[in-house]
């Protein structure tokens, strides 16, 4: 049962924090919707940071996931580097789009929870190293800075996407990425 009732409580978090925001969101609010007792639900994250953690932990583990799955779809690596901003571009399309969670909860929660500041570096160094081993297998000179260059085409795209609602933002990014492939090749 507290396996099922972890597992609830993150997964409800999770869709609050991205909807509406790590702030607007009370613990008294997850147990609502969660049907969890707070005094459980307290036994299982001493705190909404940790709450949270626990949440940017599960993200990052299902988009890593969902990335590396379309970043193996076809035979040709440069394809495979591009395919990863075609994955942008449908997460940018989806209704409900609100960006960049790692981004978000970063923002809102800052220093002040080291935890989540972890998680979120962890994450974000995980999509350098994806980038980089894209590279690595390509025919480019030098596949750690190419990594380098298509990390921040990434974030960027995702940026553009989340504060100006430009949907367009992961086509630019990925035609960006393919002249950077070319010139480093």
């Amino acid at each position: 049962m507290r396996e099922d009732s972890f597992s609830l409580v993150v997964d409800v978090a999770d869709e609050l924090f991205f909807e509406h925001g790590v702030r607007a969101v009370t613990m008294e609010r997850v147990r609502e919707v969660s049907g969890v007792p707070l005094r459980q639900l307290y036994r299982m994250f001493r705190s909404k940071d940790e709450l949270l953690t626990a949440c940017l932990k599960q993200r990052d583990l299902t988009a890593r996931e969902a990335l590396h799955s379309y970043a193996s779809r076809y035979a040709d690596p440069g394809d495979n580097v591009l395919a990863v901003f075609d994955f942008l571009d449908d997460w940018f399309r989806q209704p409900g789009f609100h960006g960049c969670v790692f981004a978000g909860a970063f923002g809102e929660v800052g220093g002040a929870a080291p935890e989540v500041v972890e998680v979120v570096q962890h994450h974000k160094w995980q999509l350098l190293e994806l980038f980089t081993d894209l590279a690595k297998q390509t025919d480019v000179v030098d596949p750690e800075e190419v990594g380098k260059q298509l990390a921040v085409l990434f974030d960027g795209a995702m940026a553009i996407a989340t504060f100006t609602g430009n949907t367009e933002a992961a086509l630019h990014a990925r035609q960006a990425a393919q002249a950077v492939l070319g010139a480093a090749r």
